[in-house]
């Protein structure tokens, strides 16, 4: 971005300074229409004061605190504040809803208010949260007639000092209904690999039925809710999950390849997670689950409708060495030591007279779960927000998630405090949210964006997500396409995590790029779901940005770490063996603290406009690619006024960017504000009130995740999931799906032609 753009002054006014500055567009546009001030020499002494408050509202705060600031915010950003940060937050399991859970986010609202933030609340939501039963624990077992032959555990094996806690959850899946399904004698399960619909799609090829069937598959590729509805759709009477070696114990799964020792996981860890498909509390969907608030019963809620169970990998191959059946394919077969991995359901001959039990006993009722809201008021416009926001629960200790990016949370609070002390006050107001029950499905954020919907979707500039700082070395960030240029500018003020002199965070961040794919440019990415920014992103518009630092996906082929959700994410694992030395923290809270200040105290917005209708064109040129444009074109021979849709709306971005070089640094600040607010409604524009096709709460219609991988990232998602199984259907259905097709084009069409018509000249409707 030009220095001479980030010097333009936005026209930003607090609400008395809204009427002076009316008065004084009214006073000096009378003789003129040039936006030219008069010499101060022919003033008054009230034009003269009259004068320097649109002086003073034209001045850009990110260029006045320059490069001096910059290395202020590096230096302040303390590591040992950090480790004692996590290491408080990680003391004790913090599951939403409970007693500790409570206490950390007094903890959260206290250490605002020292920190001298204008507010500084707890606001709670009632909603409903699942549990497993703490005396009748989740169990599968194996028996022959009435003798039961082995049970799972339900909870992690200690293997050090701190890992043990009394109020650690047992293992469960959230949501997941009480209910005991067995199978017939002689049958066990069907290894059904990660449970994606390409692996039940090449089980049907294969001539595996799943009907009636016990299911047991991996972690990994796709969400666990994805995994049980997929299973449900194929006719699945109870699903595990397990975490495979093949991708939480690679280098081996000896004592000494395992937790303690290294960060993989040992055999008895489980990975706990919510199964519901929805986001918000599922009894109020689309209101906020205050007090009063009607709710919908549970049958008519969208929860899974079978019961799930998550084992570790010991349990797992107690289960799968006794199967036979076909084998699996080959890049089926995981990790477990001394295992074919068959597909079943039968026993092997010895045991053929044996069954399987699942049985679930989890419950369902509502809880208080608290968000705390910090705000730091603007100076200039304290009606323009922007949004840090973090989850604060955890499945147990939450080391990696959330409490890393919880730790950062408050180191970066207190440094905006310290800068506060010094003079400092944003142009725009700061908030920072600290969301409950986030692994529920967003239940804090959630509730609390429908809530305020109408609030920001006029005054939201833009939400930043850090829901997990460290869970390994490799920077990843993804955003709304305006916030793309962003995110990578700001890499560049922050020092380097792993301990190169002179090297930025973009320097490391461009350097893994080209070793990782031989490229130079940096992989900037749309959002995903799975984490806080949801909410704002894809129901109410607001721009938004999720990053984090994490695996290295290249050395390891693997989705996630591995102590993700177990008993074995604590203090000592972070400490030990992800971020001994908190650099990864330190860049964490340092790259918030920049990007939080340059949307605060720009002057104009440094949004990128022109990255949306590229983005959108991308997406287009890839549906061409893959030859899905004439199959959409033979639905609807109008498909193509959406590509020219497009194709204009990425030129009006063009000239509207080049337009913003041109100005004057005398313009009006309304005028300036007109313009920042031109730029913020765009995002909104391709907002569907209704939501994407059978998808109400998901409601962008050009990026949101994809119906059937709640955690990956899609462009045009309503196209993709219309087009979902088209040719299996015949008759009314086909005709029903075709006119839900043409329908969506012409939405999406009229959607970017409004998108090009929100760029031109502000007096033009």
């Amino acid at each position: 971005m030009s220095n001479q753009r980030m010097l333009l002054t936005v026209g930003a006014v607090t609400m008395v300074a809204g009427v002076i500055i009316g008065a004084i567009i009214g006073h000096f546009a009378t003789s003129s229409t040039s936006a030219t001030l008069p010499n101060k020499n022919s003033l008054t002494s009230q034009e003269s004061e009259e004068l320097e408050l649109m002086s003073q509202l034209r001045r850009d705060r990110w260029q006045e605190g320059g490069k001096e600031m910059t290395r202020r915010i590096n230096d302040m950003v303390s590591t040992d504040n950090l480790r004692d940060n996590l290491k408080e937050l990680t003391r004790r399991p913090h599951l939403a809803g409970t007693a500790r859970d409570d206490e950390l986010a007094e903890m959260v609202r206290d250490r605002f208010t020292e920190a001298g933030f204008d507010t500084a609340d707890l606001v709670p939501y009632r909603v409903l949260l699942s549990r497993p039963n703490a005396t009748n624990p989740n169990l599968i077992s194996l028996n022959s007639g009435q003798n039961v032959e082995w049970e799972s555990h339900y909870k992690e094996k200690e293997l050090h000092q701190d890992d043990y806690d009394e109020d650690f959850v047992h293992a469960f899946n959230a949501y997941s209904p009480a209910g005991t399904v067995t199978t017939t004698p002689g049958e066990g399960v069907i290894y059904v690999n990660y449970a994606r619909v390409e692996d039940y799609e090449e089980l049907d090829k294969m001539g595996v039925n799943i009907s009636g069937h016990i299911v047991i598959c991996r972690y990994g590729k796709i969400y666990r809710g994805n995994k049980i509805q997929n299973s449900e759709r194929w006719g699945a009477t109870g699903v595990i999950i397990f975490s495979d070696p093949k991708d939480v114990a690679v280098e081996g799964q000896t004592p000494q390849e395992i937790y303690p020792n290294t960060w993989w996981l040992p055999g008895s860890g489980m990975q706990r997670g919510t199964t519901y498909m929805g986001d918000g509390d599922p009894l109020t969907p689309g209101w906020p689950s205050t007090e009063n608030a009607y709710r919908i019963s549970k049958e008519e809620a969208d929860l899974p409708k079978i019961p799930c169970q998550p084992i570790g990998y010991d349990d797992a191959k107690v289960i799968l060495e006794k199967l036979e059946g076909p084998a699996a394919p080959s890049d089926w077969i995981g990790g477990i030591e001394n295992v074919a991995y068959t597909l079943g359901p039968e026993w092997k001959p010895e045991y053929s007279t044996w069954t399987l039990t699942l049985s679930t006993h989890n419950t369902e009722n509502i809880y208080r779960s608290y968000n705390v809201i910090g705000t730091i008021k603007g100076e200039v416009e304290p009606d323009r927000y922007i949004i840090l926001g973090n989850h604060r629960d955890a499945w147990g200790y939450g080391a990696s998630d959330p409490s890393s990016g919880t730790a950062q949370m408050l180191e970066s609070a207190r440094v905006f405090g310290e800068l506060m002390k010094e003079g400092w006050r944003p142009r725009r107001t700061i908030v920072f949210c600290n969301w409950g029950a986030e692994e529920y499905g967003l239940l804090g954020s959630q509730e609390w964006v429908e809530e305020h919907t109408n609030k920001l979707q006029a005054r939201g500039v833009a939400y930043v997500n850090v829901d997990t700082c460290a869970s390994g070395p490799i920077f990843r960030g993804r955003s709304s396409p305006i916030l793309w240029d962003i995110l990578e500018e700001m890499t560049k003020v922050v020092p380097g995590t792993k301990g190169q002199d002179n090297l930025s965070l973009h320097d490391e961040w461009s350097a893994y790029t080209k070793w990782k794919s031989g490229v130079d440019s940096i992989p900037l990415a749309t959002l995903g779901a799975g984490s806080d920014h949801a909410p704002f992103a894809f129901f109410a518009g607001v721009p938004s940005m999720d990053y984090a630092f994490k695996v290295d996906s290249h050395k390891w082929n693997i989705s996630t770490y591995p102590a993700y959700h177990t008993g074995y994410e604590t203090f000592y694992m972070v400490d030990k063996h992800i971020d001994p030395g908190f650099k990864i923290h330190q860049g964490c809270s340092r790259l918030a603290l920049h990007i939080l200040r340059y949307l605060a105290d720009s002057s104009m917005l440094p949004y990128s406009i022109e990255q949306m209708p590229k983005t959108m064109a991308k997406a287009l040129k890839d549906l061409k690619i893959e030859g899905i444009d004439s199959k959409l074109i033979n639905i609807y021979d109008k498909y193509v006024l959406l590509e020219e849709a497009v194709d204009n709306f990425t030129v009006e971005a063009i000239n509207f960017e080049k337009s913003l070089q041109d100005i004057s640094p005398n313009i009006s600040p309304v005028t300036l504000r007109a313009i920042n607010d031109q730029m913020m409604q765009l995002e909104q524009i391709f907002i569907m009130p209704s939501g994407l096709p059978g998808r109400p709460m998901t409601r962008h219609a050009v990026f949101a995740p994809s119906q059937f991988d709640t955690y990956a990232a899609a462009a045009f998602p309503g196209i993709s999931d219309l087009l979902y199984l088209i040719d299996e259907l015949s008759g009314k259905d086909l005709t029903k799906r075709q006119n839900e097709i043409r329908r969506h084009i012409s939405d999406l069409t009229i959607m970017t032609q409004n998108a090009r018509k929100l760029l031109k000249e502000m007096h033009i409707i």
